[in-house]
């Protein structure tokens, strides 16, 4: 029994599970796919654009593969044809793969682009419903709005646009435009060195930036079946959490300055500004950290900064737990907060909800327990779930992860091997295929996902699945019912990145 457990909570059969779905997927589609493979631990299916129906029909209704999620759709453009890819997953087996849709207009075509994205996202949509929100929807865009909201900045990019029906004071009916997140030509995205994204790609998440470095790199260690030293592992851990911890203050400070509490803000920006400062002690930086390498980082953990962690924990525990007091003791605030916002458990999962706001109406999914990802097997902690799915649980639910945040870096600095890390390969002699691979990891706002086309070490193309761009999805069907004046609460409530939702192409 308690074997079966530990396999349940840690997945440690994780990559033979994989195996075990892409064969039942080749067994019942084999005349319906080009080719399956397994890259890390998703599995990647290409498909013709005439089959695309059958095949999401099959494995939506078939109960060995069992996928209920539609977590994204992205088009990109690879050795002159047009893609698209879908993201699936399945909660209640635990795994996730992506459709790859080879369209038939090609790039120039692009009036001929749209109109067969349109066509492909409808027919996906009488299967997973949810894809209705990846369409254009102009009609909406041309009704009669009471309130129209432009130019949503997060982090200094224009995001988003958000259009509101009323009835006096509550809102009828929300649409959100992700016009602005589309930037074509982004030169980050294309034909770059790999060492040079690492600079970059931390930029995709502005609050944690570690995390997509870490998902890069991981991608290539499972690539190169690359084993990874414990004590590289550790420092990454730590790294994260100190990292997640930073970012879920920051979603604190931002609830405190819209209920406008100056304590509180004020109590929350010393505390970030304590763990930021241990990151930029640790990595030299405090926001963009280029410090995870393939099969280690940057810099070693010396007996100065192990210290230096181990003193600065019990400071920001005993922030934290000052800063949640005056929060929840606070009936001002617990009444602003409570009933505001609230999202069903069901709404969450269709819509591919992940991260602490999924896990603030009651899932307990958390990609640190639910895969093999990096050694956090090794720490106790507990994944925390909510039950309303309100902005005063999402709240909570930030806080309750900072104390377990505190916990594995607590048990992980006192049990760090003592390892010395080697440089194991060197990037210039590398001769890597054609190859594409597809990685992610549990960042501080949920399943962040990269996938990408790499030639020797050039990234040729890069897609971005980040978590915002399905709560913002989200945010669209919990606004009605809820005060105009609560919008701007709502949705700092789902701690939206900027840089997760930019997209290159229009679907």
């Amino acid at each position: 029994m308690a074997k079966e457990l530990y396999d349940g909570i840690y997945s440690s059969h994780k990559s033979v599970f994989i195996e075990r779905i892409e064969n039942n997927i080749e067994h019942y589609l084999k005349d319906k796919i080009i080719s399956t493979r397994k890259l890390g631990q998703e599995i990647l299916c290409e498909i013709t654009r005439s089959n695309l129906y059958d095949v999401l029909k099959e494995i939506k209704n078939n109960p060995e593969i069992d996928i209920q999620i539609l977590n994204s759709i992205n088009r990109y453009i690879s050795q002159g044809k047009n893609y698209v890819l879908i993201n699936l997953s399945s909660v209640e087996n635990n795994f996730s793969m992506t459709l790859k849709v080879m369209l038939n207009a090609s790039p120039d075509e692009r009036l001929g682009i749209l109109k067969e994205c349109k066509d492909l996202i409808t027919e996906i949509s009488g299967i997973f419903k949810t894809a209705d929100s990846y369409l254009a929807r102009t009609d909406l865009k041309e009704s009669q709005w009471d309130i129209v909201i432009e130019n949503q900045m997060l982090d200094g990019l224009d995001s988003y646009d958000l259009y509101i029906k009323t009835d006096y004071d509550i809102i009828d009916e929300a649409f959100i435009s992700l016009k602005k997140a589309y930037m074509p030509g982004i030169d980050i995205l294309h034909n770059i060195d790999f060492m040079d994204l690492l600079t970059y790609i931390s930029r995709f998440d502005y609050n944690a930036g570690i995390f997509p470095e870490l998902c890069l790199c991981l991608a290539l260690e499972d690539l190169m079946q690359l084993k990874t030293p414990k004590r590289v592992q550790y420092i990454r851990m730590i790294l994260c959490e100190l990292n997640r911890i930073s970012s879920h203050l920051y979603f604190i400070s931002n609830m405190a300055r819209i209920v406008d509490s100056e304590i509180i803000l004020n109590q929350t920006l010393i505390a970030r500004e304590t763990v930021l400062r241990i990151i930029e002690f640790i990595t030299g930086s405090r926001i963009h950290p280029n410090f995870i390498r393939i099969g280690g980082v940057r810099k070693n953990l010396n007996d100065e900064k192990t210290n230096a962690i181990k003193d600065i924990i019990p400071q920001i525990q005993d922030s934290v737990t000052r800063i949640e007091s005056n929060v929840f003791n606070n009936m001002v605030i617990n009444a602003k907060l409570k009933n505001t916002g609230n999202a069903s458990i069901e709404q969450a999962l269709n819509l591919g909800v992940t991260g602490p706001n999924l896990r603030a109406c009651g899932a307990r999914y958390d990609l640190r327990k639910n895969r093999n990802f990096l050694l956090y097997k090794d720490a106790s902690f507990i994944i925390s779930t909510g039950k309303y799915g309100d902005c005063l649980e999402r709240t909570c639910m930030r806080f309750r992860e900072i104390y377990q945040s505190i916990k594995i870096i607590s048990q992980v600095i006192d049990d760090i091997p003592d390892e010395r890390i080697k440089k194991l390969i060197n990037l210039s002699d590398l001769e890597i295929p054609f190859t594409e691979m597809i990685s992610t990891v549990e960042c501080p706002h949920g399943a962040f996902k990269v996938f990408f086309e790499i030639k020797d070490n050039i990234i040729l193309n890069l897609i971005i699945m980040g978590p915002s761009r399905n709560s913002l999805f989200l945010a669209e069907k919990i606004l009605p019912g809820n005060r105009v004046e609560d919008i701007e609460l709502i949705l700092s409530s789902l701690d939206i990145s900027s840089g997760e939702i930019i997209m290159e192409h229009a679907i």
